[in-house]
């Protein structure tokens, strides 16, 4: 099974006064998920802030575009998605469901809603008793079976800036603690922090993900009897770059990082499963 998975997307509404990026606009997010969905794969996920803040012209024009690819497409909640409405609203626009599970042959996948509704003032992920309980029985019955969490807020002290305030699932929540009873090895997906890391914490290994804007590129998890690997597709597109550049420059709620990618752009990774031939888990 494959996988693609982007970043924080932050497709923006366009007041009056930004109306000049509406080409910038129209070429990047048509052509960047045009190359997204050309990517092989059985799945296709977005890790949250999918919008940038959650109004319903954003969520109608991007799913618009989604929709076109026909392609099996998962988008799970980040702050800004739920800015602007209720998060009932948005789900029923997205059609999406607030946190569930999709097993199949090769693994059981576990998407969950880390996000507070129209709170402005914090950012910061949380999850209530309901959605931990339900998640602790995921991973009871998953027992040795491959786990991969998709969630828009990162595990606290796991990836890139994760020990930081409103920059990780609030530590109050033990998440960490309901992810160590897994039997064998998983996979935690986040973006929110928009940069790029790499962490291993006992069997879960944390991948992070860049906001799209700042880097053009595709995240592609394969998941075998042996092994879940994680490869990168880059998108090396200078015009699709000068356009995210004026998107990212003129829009509110977000600033373009200068230097997004760091070190782990390009990497490869995997995870060898129970029952492996292949000697050791490796890293290039």
């Amino acid at each position: 099974m494959k996988i693609a998975v982007i970043g924080d997307l932050h497709y923006p509404a366009l007041e009056d006064h930004f109306a000049f990026i509406e080409e910038n606009r129209r070429v990047f997010y048509e052509t960047f998920l045009d190359r997204f969905f050309s990517v092989p794969a059985d799945l296709y996920v977005s890790i949250g802030d999918l919008t940038n803040f959650g109004r319903r012209d954003e969520l109608d024009e991007i799913y618009s575009i989604i929709r076109k690819h026909g392609k099996p497409f998962k988008h799970v909640l980040g702050n800004h998605d739920l800015y602007a409405m209720p998060r009932s609203q948005v789900l029923t626009i997205s059609g999406q469901e607030r946190f569930h599970t999709l097993s199949t042959e090769s693994a059981v996948l576990a998407f969950l809603d880390t996000a507070r509704e129209q709170d402005y003032d914090d950012w910061g992920g949380t999850m209530d008793a309901t959605q931990q309980y339900w998640l602790e029985a995921i991973i009871e019955e998953t027992a040795e079976r491959p786990l991969v969490v998709f969630g828009h807020h990162p595990v606290f002290s796991t990836t890139l800036h994760s020990e930081k305030d409103k920059r990780c699932i609030h530590p109050d929540v033990p998440i960490l603690q309901l992810l160590s009873m897994k039997q064998g090895p998983g996979l935690y997906i986040n973006g929110h922090n928009h940069a790029n890391s790499l962490a291993a914490r006992n069997d879960w290994t944390f991948l992070q993900l860049a906001a799209v804007l700042d880097e053009q590129a595709v995240r592609v998890i394969e998941i075998t009897e042996s092994f879940i690997a994680i490869d990168s597709v880059m998108i090396d597109d200078d015009e699709l770059k000068g356009h995210a550049e004026q998107i990212g420059n003129a829009i509110p709620h977000f600033a373009l990082k200068r230097n997004p990618v760091g070190d782990a752009a390009y990497f490869k990774y995997m995870m060898l499963l129970p029952g492996s031939s292949i000697v050791e888990k490796q890293k290039v």
